[in-house]
């Protein structure tokens, strides 16, 4: 059942699913890249063409990956009230020139052809993009991130980078993240208790805003006391990140790994050039 206090069952991070599908079969340095290539496609196509084609491939991975739509159309929902925001601040503050077609006049602002048209595109853009950041947190398991992007980066050792303390950070915020919701839940909660507005009266991206501000000053200090709690406990304890580390799992790379990386790759270079 959907609660207005439920921050952890919405949060996309750690919401791993285990499937038998094909795409879970994938290396999961292979997926990382798959989802790296067509993020980066959705993020500088210039054309609505290259949207429709990231769309399209996002869909196909759903598909391929056996995964629910559902909590992609949720986080949507709830990005919606600052998404707008957004898109009228690009049609507010977009430039004028002598050839754009004028649609009208909102309380004084003018609303052009071109500015209506990025303001869509970037609505678009963020709906793939949420959609894509969803299925990478349902189809990539914490412990398959960090793993993964250790080895990705391991090239980058001959180069003296800390690749140890990043994947550390890495793995540590992925794990805080949830727990930032829990304590959102228990703020909400004591604030309703004390007489805060807390009740759901229809769609209102206003009220909703007016919402979340109270939430994030005892947010801000609770992560940092936890955060100092956490670095004292890791250095009583002699953590090194220096120090080499092993793994209990090896990954290997196969064909199908390179086939798909390589779909992945062309689509987004065909989206960059359309």
């Amino acid at each position: 059942m959907n609660s207005r206090f439920e921050f952890l069952g919405n949060t996309a991070i750690g919401q791993y699913i285990p499937r038998d599908s094909l795409i879970h079969c994938l290396d999961p340095r292979a997926r990382m890249l798959i989802y790296l290539a067509l993020f980066t496609g959705v993020v500088f196509t210039p054309r609505i063409s290259g949207l429709f084609l990231g769309l399209g491939m996002v869909l196909l991975l759903y598909i391929l990956a056996k995964i629910p739509v559902k909590p992609g159309w949720q986080s949507f929902k709830r990005a919606l009230p600052f998404l707008l925001i957004l898109a009228v601040l690009q049609i507010i503050f977009g430039t004028i020139t002598h050839t754009d077609v004028i649609l009208g006049n909102v309380v004084g602002i003018i609303v052009t052809q071109r500015a209506a048209f990025n303001a869509g595109m970037l609505l678009a853009r963020f709906f793939i993009l949420i959609f894509l950041l969803n299925g990478y947190a349902m189809t990539l398991s914490t412990s398959q991130v960090t793993s993964s992007l250790f080895y990705l980066l391991k090239p980058l050792e001959k180069l003296r980078f800390p690749i140890n303390d990043l994947t550390a950070v890495v793995q540590i915020t992925m794990r805080f993240l949830p727990m930032i919701a829990q304590s959102a839940e228990k703020i909400a909660k004591a604030q309703a208790a004390r007489g805060g507005d807390w009740e759901q009266r229809g769609f209102n991206p206003i009220r909703q805003a007016k919402r979340v501000l109270p939430l994030i000053v005892p947010l801000m200090v609770n992560s940092l006391k936890r955060a100092e709690t956490m670095a004292l406990a890791m250095e009583s304890r002699g953590f090194n990140a220096a120090v080499a580390r092993s793994s209990f799992y090896t990954l290997k790379f196969t064909l199908l790994d390179g086939v798909f990386l390589l779909i992945a790759l062309l689509v987004s270079l065909l989206m960059l050039t359309l």
